[in-house]
């Protein structure tokens, strides 16, 4: 049996761009396709992101001074004005009260809700909250087991780096999520010398969202568009990396399809002269952003739209990369 050959990807990218979405797919498709004893182990993690986003919109309404449009989402926003009574159905084995799935089919029926929801920029609400807030009804069971759409669209930032390996056909590819918390960005250029290749993620989603982190810790506004372009440019400029094939993914085109019609990228990015609302004009403008560095660098790269967690989309991405991999490699001697 012919050895198998060995190929080394950083998978970068800022914050909440979809980088442990593909990895978690890459787990999905040439791994153990998450058995019901590790979907069991996500259940309090999803039940959080439901909790939490009920919370954050209960707590956004006041904010942003939106008023509810019935007295049934007026009162249901009680259960969830408090995080702390909620942590009671945070455990795998927690009994579930069935008034929460009436409370939050109240407010999430609710039109000022609704309004709330399509202002979550504003106040960092997470990209798949309308998934779990409209699944609440089977999360909410007692006898819930996650999906894999559950998983693969559950928020759980990483802080640290985490690495996997997967035999695909003839190459053993070894992946490595170095993270996209600015904590965790250290890391990147000092953990791994000469990879073989730098997957970056981009979100296209956040064109009308600031950095979390950057308004918690230093007060500043700092669009995430604009923090994902100052990361890409320093990958692009760094030494060590200079001969390494760069494969940009522009990741989310399904919830930008859905942001741009009520949130125009023009309100975001002046600069842009397209109409509004026009999906394919508004991810051509934001891909160019990224193509007009690469270009003040004198860099070569491969990109390409991507819905990390719509599986079938994932397979034609990742076979998208292996060849872009492969390529490299047999043009630098890595394949025999």
């Amino acid at each position: 049996m012919p050895s198998l050959v060995e190929a080394r990807l950083l998978v970068l990218g800022a914050s909440d761009t979809g980088k442990s979405t593909f990895m978690k797919q890459m787990r999905y498709v040439f791994g153990d396709a998450f058995p019901a004893h590790e979907r069991r182990r996500h259940l309090p993690h999803v039940r959080r992101n439901l909790l939490e986003s009920l919370h954050k919109m209960v707590l956004a309404m006041d904010v942003l001074a939106v008023a509810y449009a019935t007295p049934e989402a007026r009162v249901a926003a009680g259960r969830f004005a408090d995080m702390v009574p909620l942590e009671a159905f945070l455990h795998e084995d927690s009994p579930m009260d069935p008034s929460l799935v009436e409370e939050t089919r109240a407010m999430w029926a609710d039109q000022g809700v609704q309004e709330v929801f399509r202002r979550g920029n504003e106040y960092h609400l997470m990209t798949n909250a309308d998934h779990f807030i409209a699944s609440a009804p089977r999360i909410l069971r007692d006898d819930y087991l996650p999906s894999v759409d559950d998983i693969l669209r559950m928020r759980y930032p990483t802080h640290c780096s985490v690495t996997s390996t997967y035999d695909v056909g003839e190459m053993r590819m070894t992946m490595h999520d170095m993270g996209g918390q600015r904590g965790a960005r250290g890391e990147w250029v000092t953990h791994f010398a000469r990879p073989t290749a730098i997957l970056f993620l981009a979100s296209l989603a956040e064109f009308d969202q600031n950095v979390e982190e950057a308004d918690r810790e230093e007060k500043e506004r700092k669009n995430r568009v604009h923090e994902s372009l100052e990361i890409f440019e320093t990958l692009l400029g760094y030494p060590p990396f200079h001969n390494t094939p760069v494969i940009l993914l522009l990741n989310k085109a399904d919830v930008f399809r859905k942001k741009i019609t009520y949130h125009s990228l023009a309100d975001y990015f002046p600069q842009y002269e397209g109409p509004a609302g026009d999906e394919a004009m508004g991810r051509e403008y934001l891909s160019g952003l990224y193509e007009g560095l690469a270009v003040k660098h004198g860099r070569h790269y491969v990109s390409r739209f991507t819905e990390a967690t719509n599986t079938e989309d994932f397979k034609a991405i990742f076979s998208f990369v292996k060849t872009h991999v492969s390529r490299n490699m047999i043009s630098r001697g890595g394949l025999l």
